[in-house]
């Protein structure tokens, strides 16, 4: 479970957000017609990862083919969804994205912490603990670079971005 959700599931999100580098000017021209200020994007994004972090969803994954396909494929999707609608949607709209999504994944590690029971039928308690722990690390680290980022102007204004 730790290695599915801590693991497999950023890499293919990074697949995702570097094929999407790939993408002609054109095409992410046609994409901001719907993408106004990276929102519709980053919503995506968002119920992406929303629904991946439901322990039935992990469950039905492990012995669903077709399922499996539909995650790497959403997650792939969600991956150049982020890269597409990360630099339009400026500090206000990442911060709001950033500001859901980071307690998001408090909320889902302690969860799978603090639980009495597994939620996870095909894990074992111990790698569900393992899953809750990274959860709950990588939702600080994440809050703690973006903290940073925002409250460093030098940061900011060597990207040549202004509040």
């Amino acid at each position: 479970m730790a290695l599915h959700m801590l693991l497999q599931f950023p890499l293919i999100l990074l697949a995702g957000w570097l094929l999407a580098k790939g993408v002609p000017e054109q095409a992410r021209s046609m994409a901001q017609t719907w993408n106004h200020a990276g929102i519709a994007g980053l919503l995506v994004v968002a119920m992406v990862l929303i629904f991946w972090m439901i322990p039935r969803a992990l469950d039905l994954v492990l012995i669903d083919r077709t399922l499996e396909f539909w995650k790497f494929l959403t997650l792939a999707l969600a991956g150049a969804a982020l890269e597409l609608s990360w630099q339009p949607a400026g500090m206000i709209v990442r911060g709001f994205f950033l500001g859901n999504m980071l307690p998001m994944m408090m909320v889902a590690g302690w969860l799978y912490v603090e639980a009495p029971v597994r939620l996870c039928n095909s894990y074992l308690s111990n790698d569900q603990l393992r899953t809750g722990s990274g959860l709950l690390a990588l939702a600080i680290a994440g809050s703690m670079v973006w903290l940073h980022a925002f409250f460093m102007p030098s940061v900011r204004e060597a990207d040549g971005e202004t509040l």
